[in-house]
């Protein structure tokens, strides 16, 4: 019998081009699911870009300081209507201190405050808000079919933020205000240009547009950045 000899470096080098090969199949599996939840979040992205656009301005409204609804107030946020116009990406969120820019203004309301949600009017009103739909400035806002850019001198493409006043406690409502003849207010809408703010006020159950009472609207006061 004739005894045949074992080439033991090749056998050791078999075993490691196998581990190594190993090694190579987990990491391309790795990567492959890697990119396929890439893929995923970027089709997740494009879909609410290209179709949801609306509540992405809705939500970093919802976001800042002063949205204290939780889980619900996001929903609500998101979920919005489904106007196809879009707050631009580019768009500053409201924030700051505002004098008045006019007499009426300031003998109403006085100076502004933004704090995300919230608003404060120095004459004591605040204002608990949460996003409701961007609308274009060549909207009308009531059945007298006057559109906002007309009311605030406006180009007919800006946007308008409407905000829907809500109570400040969850079990509460909405406290009635000398600003809407002692009625509660329901509707604020923004214009907000660079250093000016321009806010409009509607009451309560008021659905802003061209099917809304004439006399939905409360007030417009203007402001200026201090």
């Amino acid at each position: 019998m004739t005894a045949t000899a074992v080439d033991r470096s090749r056998s050791r080098s078999n075993r490691g081009l196998k581990g190594l090969a190993g090694a190579l199949g987990f990491v391309c599996l790795v990567l492959f699911l890697m990119a396929i939840e890439q893929k995923q979040a970027m089709d997740a992205w494009a879909m609410l870009r290209d179709e949801a656009a609306p509540a992405a301005g809705r939500i970093v409204g919802w976001a800042v300081d002063g949205a204290v609804d939780g889980v619900d107030g996001l929903k609500s946020a998101a979920e919005g209507s489904d106007d196809p116009l879009a707050a631009t990406p580019n768009a500053v969120v409201l924030a700051g201190e505002f004098r008045a820019a006019d007499d009426a203004t300031r003998e109403t309301v006085g100076a502004a405050t933004f704090t995300g949600a919230l608003i404060r009017l120095e004459q004591g009103d605040v204002l608990r808000t949460r996003p409701l739909r961007i609308a274009g400035a060549d909207e009308a806002y009531s059945a007298a079919r006057k559109a906002f850019a007309t009311e605030l001198d406006a180009r007919p493409n800006a946007q308008i933020e409407l905000r829907q006043v809500i109570p400040h406690a969850r079990a509460g409502t909405v406290v009635a205000s000398p600003l809407c003849g002692g009625e509660a207010p329901g509707v604020v809408a923004l214009l907000h240009r660079r250093d000016r703010v321009d806010m409009m006020l509607f009451r309560g159950r008021t659905i802003v547009g061209p099917d809304a009472p004439a006399d939905a609207l409360c007030g417009v006061w203007r402001f200026r950045a201090r």
